[in-house]
């Protein structure tokens, strides 16, 4: 999955938990599957921009070696 589509999920997400949240208890089972989800992407999401930062750390770490 693309870093744009998790992104995407993830807005979604958050937008209907809160609105669900304006009008269901926060302890319904609902809320709480629909907040577990929202969690799994946004780790989901970190993992990847952390790989990402990391393969651009090491690309320029070498470019100072280099020069």
């Amino acid at each position: 999955m693309t870093v744009k589509k998790i992104k995407k999920r993830i807005k979604y997400r958050k937008f209907l938990l809160n609105l669900l949240l304006k009008f269901i208890n926060p302890s319904n089972k609902l809320i709480v599957i629909l907040s577990q989800n929202l969690d799994k992407y946004i780790s989901t999401y970190q993992c990847h921009l952390y790989k990402i930062h990391k393969r651009n750390y090491k690309v320029k770490t070498f470019n100072k070696l280099a020069a």
